[in-house]
């Protein structure tokens, strides 16, 4: 596995996850959230697609070199706005939250008996997004966003705050996937919603078995897409470049569900899955408290013995590390 926060302009896509292998097997090519808007009621301050490459302070120490400055191993779970946010009706400030510190951008990897946790955090304007990855030795992976604020700037009103994941699984390599709803695989590219809540979606590996299920979280069926966010998951035909609609500016706000799914066939292919959190900070009630979303991603089928990780983590040896995606 390898994890970094480079950016493939304009899709500013937060803490990327790359080459992602379990037991010696590939998993995924690239996990990352390319989208990102919120919404405001009327009165409000309207929408905005918002950005994710302002690195904001986290609370981590123990710096690591190489492979880069902004590279922590702390010696104490790092922390974000979100771990001091205990308030609904007052913001919580930026690190270092009434304490001593130390203070430092970039990306925090805690390594405990049975998961790894790797954390960082983004400003965008009065907002700060906390961007977690979570990988467990069982296979299980968990994205997880909480959506912070750190002052009363334009979040006086009842908003809506909606991220979107692109998964880019290539079990046992890129070609040869299938996705399903329960019984039902999709031939073409689809849109869907979580409906009760219940629903799953999984990918296969046509060859070998082996897949991931997508487990929505338990928060995150608490706000159901409406017209403005449209859809709760995709399953759409991996093309080279196409990580994001095609609205990409500050005003564009919602998500164009057409630029990305359009009847391609996804039956025995190369497949791209997205899937959206959202909640909703309400004036007066909740607005200033954060709140985390994610899905959790369950491995399926035998994978066999192996190293856990794959290009170097498990050894240090970072030189092994991924430097493109195609």
């Amino acid at each position: 596995m390898a994890a970094t926060s480079e950016q493939q302009r304009p899709a500013r896509s937060g803490l990327e996850i790359r080459d992602v292998y379990y037991r010696g097997k590939l998993v995924m090519k690239r996990g990352h959230a390319p989208m990102l808007n919120v919404e405001y009621n009327p009165g409000g301050c309207g929408c905005y697609r918002d950005w994710q490459d302002q690195e904001q302070s986290i609370r981590a120490d123990h710096q690591i070199t190489p492979p880069s400055s902004g590279y922590f191993e702390p010696t104490f779970p790092a922390e974000t706005v979100c771990d001091h946010s205990t308030s609904n009706t007052s913001p919580v400030g930026d690190c270092p939250w009434g304490g001593s510190g130390p203070c430092n951008s970039g990306v925090a990897a805690e390594k405990y008996a049975d998961h790894l946790v790797m954390s960082t955090q983004f400003a965008a304007g009065w907002y700060r997004y906390t961007m977690r990855w979570t990988f467990y030795l069982d296979g299980r992976i968990e994205p997880r966003w909480g959506f912070g604020t750190a002052n009363t700037s334009c979040s006086t009103a009842t908003h809506r705050h909606h991220v979107y994941w692109r998964f880019d699984f290539d079990i046992d390599g890129a070609d040869g996937d299938s996705v399903n709803e329960g019984a039902q695989v999709f031939t073409t590219e689809a849109a869907r919603t979580w409906g009760d809540g219940s629903v799953t979606w999984e990918v296969h590996d046509g060859t070998t078995g082996r897949g991931y299920r997508l487990v929505p979280g338990t928060n995150d069926v608490e706000l159901p897409s409406d017209g403005y966010s449209k859809t709760d998951f995709m399953a759409t035909l991996y093309h080279s470049g196409e990580l994001q609609d095609n609205d990409q500016g500050l005003g564009d706000c919602a998500v164009e569900v057409e630029d990305l799914v359009n009847s391609e066939s996804i039956q025995n292919a190369d497949v791209v899955l997205y899937y959206r959190g959202g909640v909703q900070d309400v004036v007066n009630s909740n607005i200033y408290f954060c709140k985390t979303v994610g899905p959790t991603l369950v491995p399926l089928g035998d994978w066999g013995a192996g190293n856990i990780f794959g290009d170097g983590f498990e050894t240090g040896d970072a030189s092994a590390w991924s430097g493109a995606v195609p």
